[in-house]
């Protein structure tokens, strides 16, 4: 392959290492948005999902050019096909944060239901996922990426256990229906972000040894 071949795959591979500092950012400033609660910077939060869907398409647009000019086989296809495929699963965690920081904004007027160690540390949990998922790309680790996957199981059980604590709490009169959806909503979109976490370490997997994993898990 051509030196520009190279230089294409390089610039790829800052692209998507942009665009995931931006996601991580926004995914950490949304859950403090919420947890604390607080509607300050949610905005920015909404605005700066814009330049994350610019980047997708950017890369988007370089990877479709890529397999056209160059015609990459083996682990260069791969690449490119994985950059695509964590393309779209960043700026799916993009478009939570930004559900996140809206429901931030609700919690912030009209309050929350009770917010246990359960939801910090599943908050907690899913912003080391989005991390250790794009640290795994950067160095290639498969052995990273599969304790990302195992990782998803925890959020599983967390998710299941705000759930219960909040219909106990709906139930028992502590809080009203509407305060607890929006921790429920929370939830779901930080399991969510734990999902697309776990495809972003499978095309890692795939990456790194050319083994697919996805639905194994």
């Amino acid at each position: 392959m051509t030196r520009h071949f190279f230089n294409e795959l390089e610039s790829l591979k800052r692209d998507i290492l942009s665009m995931g500092g931006l996601v991580e950012s926004a995914v950490a400033q949304a859950t403090n948005a919420f947890l604390t609660p607080s509607a300050e910077h949610t905005d920015q939060i909404v605005d700066g999902d814009a330049e994350v869907n610019a980047l997708e398409l950017r890369i988007e647009e370089e990877c479709l050019k890529v397999l056209a000019l160059y015609g990459p086989t083996a682990k260069d296809l791969r690449f490119v096909v994985a950059v695509f495929k964590i393309t779209n699963d960043l700026e799916r965690i993009a478009d939570l944060a930004v559900n996140i920081a809206e429901r931030a904004k609700g919690a912030a007027l009209e309050g929350v239901g009770p917010m246990g160690q359960d939801v910090r540390e599943m908050s907690d949990r899913v912003q080391r996922m989005v991390r250790g998922a794009l640290d795994a790309f950067v160095s290639l680790d498969a052995e990273a990426a599969q304790n990302i996957l195992k990782a998803d199981d925890r959020v599983d059980d967390l998710l299941r256990d705000v759930y219960e604590a909040q219909a106990a709490a709906v139930t028992g009169g502590e809080v009203d229906f509407k305060a607890a959806l929006r921790v429920l909503s929370f939830a779901k979109y930080l399991e969510r972000i734990a999902d697309h976490s776990t495809n972003i370490a499978e095309d890692v997997i795939y990456l790194a040894s050319g083994d697919v994993v996805k639905h194994q898990y």
